[in-house]
């Protein structure tokens, strides 16, 4: 226990925090174009047919690992911009993920708030509040992350251009050094010509999506495996005030390994179960928990630090857990073993 919070364990997301609004770099998201329809419309061919304007691709080969390219024939999704939209869509990332688990462990963690911490920092962990109630914590950096992985993996994907490494090499050195620093995408990462392609926001909601199965499949881990104590399937709580949680994250204790790894191998298995529950829609694979933790690598590899276990990180939250290059192989060899389960 710590603080006055008890059981805060099991962040999975780590990053810079950001200081005042004075200091916070300004960021402008990429809009997309107003004619975007409503739910429902008629579907069109994708990612190869017409749908919205059409721009021919940069020379450039895409940067790898590259998803595979979505069926020919899905209704495109509609753009994720503005806080209270990602948060409604993590809501509903997560009522998936929850029914995809078997009973007994749905029975532990059904009914868990979730609460929408304000600091910037990037992260999201599983806690317990000063009652002994189990919650969820989603904090406003880790939205501004993920958007930006999703869209800028989403346009490299379909135009293969290389906005991934072009906002990874603006943001990421910066965010190692400097805790003011901001995980969101800048604005002209995305080239103008490419930005209300519909198709590439569609892309970037399901990239959205699939990161979020995974990070909060390990966030649930944490409650059910009986990591932070407090999950035992007691009547919801509102969860405590999102004003004091902040101010909480920089008592989080050093981690147990073990239980890191066993929240990775539990929530790759639930995002990908909760995944192949949506078929024939888009299916979540283990590419998002691949991309966050080779987001974080980059960190550690744009900030000049990293290490086997990460102990010499530029980043106080990354030497607390394995290596995310460690991570990586576990996530993959899971997903392995899953398709192998689950053929077809």
């Amino acid at each position: 226990m710590v603080g006055s919070l008890a059981g805060l364990c099991g962040a999975l997301l780590l990053g810079a925090c950001v200081g005042s609004s004075s200091k916070t770099a300004q960021t402008t998201p990429q809009q997309p174009p107003p004619y975007y329809g409503p739910p429902g419309y008629p579907q069109q061919p994708y990612p190869n047919g017409p749908a919205g304007p059409m721009y021919p691709p940069p020379a450039q080969q895409p940067q790898q690992p590259q998803q595979p390219q979505p069926p020919a024939a899905r209704p495109l999704l509609a753009p994720l911009i503005g806080t209270p939209a990602m948060q409604q869509e993590l809501r509903g990332v997560l009522s998936e993920l929850i029914n995809a688990l078997p009973a007994q462990k749905q029975a532990l963690v059904r009914g868990i708030p979730l609460v929408f911490d304000p600091t910037p920092e990037v992260n999201a962990y599983a806690g317990c509040d000063e009652q002994g109630a189990p919650f969820l914590a989603a904090t406003a950096g880790i939205f501004d992350a993920v958007d930006a992985i999703a869209q800028t993996k989403a346009t490299d994907e379909l135009f293969g251009t290389r906005t991934y490494e072009a906002y990874t090499s603006a943001v990421l050195p910066e965010m190692s050094r400097n805790p003011s620093a901001r995980a969101g995408l800048p604005a002209g990462i995305i080239p103008t010509n490419l930005g209300p392609d519909l198709r590439r926001w569609s892309r970037a909601h399901e990239l959205f999506d699939e990161i979020l199965a995974f990070t909060f499949g390990h966030e649930l881990a944490h409650h059910y495996l009986g990591h932070t104590g407090c999950a035992k399937g007691q009547s919801p709580s509102a969860g405590p005030d999102p004003a004091r949680l902040g101010r909480l994250l920089t008592n989080i204790p050093v981690f147990n390994q073990f239980a890191e790894s066993a929240a990775d191998t539990e929530g790759a298995m639930n995002a990908l179960d909760a995944g192949r529950a949506r078929r024939p829609q888009y299916s979540w694979s283990e590419g998002g928990g691949v991309y966050l933790l080779t987001y974080f690598a980059d960190i550690e590899r744009l900030g000049g630090g990293g290490g086997p276990l990460s102990l010499l990180s530029p980043v106080q939250f990354l030497r607390t857990h394995p290596n995310p290059l460690a991570r990586v192989p576990l996530v993959q060899t899971v997903a392995r073993t899953w398709h192998l389960q689950h053929p077809g």
